[in-house]
């Protein structure tokens, strides 16, 4: 099971990984664009791509889409499939990961949010037991109804510390 923080962490670590796939992509679009002796207008008009986004390609602003790749790889006699692996691989990765990561409390608010419940846990038990008249009758409808409770903030605390 993966945990929040995990996630937090693999989120920042395919960003990472997504920057460099950029730079990559870029870096070889680049190059190959220069050795040919290509302006980046050159480039748009050859491949029917607005100018805008061949310099964004080139300065790694974005991850160009497959469509846009196969046409500057046509262009620029690149290995399409090469450049799509690149991208694919850095996409694999990000589907995996949620899009929304919820950061867990920190520990200080655990700790207050424990307590806190725990005193609210006391005297709401004690409130119920002294305003019943028949309950409990035995002490080991006592001693049953305080394990429920014990038992039920177990869980309950068990929920809120077990990312810790």
């Amino acid at each position: 099971m993966i945990t929040t923080f995990s996630y937090a962490v693999k989120c920042r670590m395919v960003t990472a990984m997504n920057n460099t796939r950029k730079d990559i992509i870029a870096k070889l679009i680049k190059d190959a664009r220069l050795s040919k002796g290509y302006s980046q207008q050159e480039l748009a008009d050859l491949a029917q791509l607005n100018l805008r986004s061949v310099q964004r390609i080139e300065n790694a602003e974005v991850l160009p889409r497959t469509y846009s790749l196969n046409l500057l790889a046509k262009h620029l006699d690149l290995d399409a499939e090469a450049l799509e692996h690149l991208k694919t691989n850095v996409e694999t990765v990000c589907t995996a990961i949620p899009a929304e990561v919820k950061h867990p409390p920190k520990k200080g608010t655990r700790i207050i949010v424990s307590i806190t419940m725990g005193i609210m846990t006391i005297l709401l038990t004690a409130a119920f037991l002294s305003q019943s008249q028949g309950f409990p009758e035995t002490s080991f409808e006592l001693f049953l109804f305080l394990a429920l409770i014990v038992a039920i903030n177990g869980f309950i605390f068990w929920r809120i510390w077990k990312d810790v």
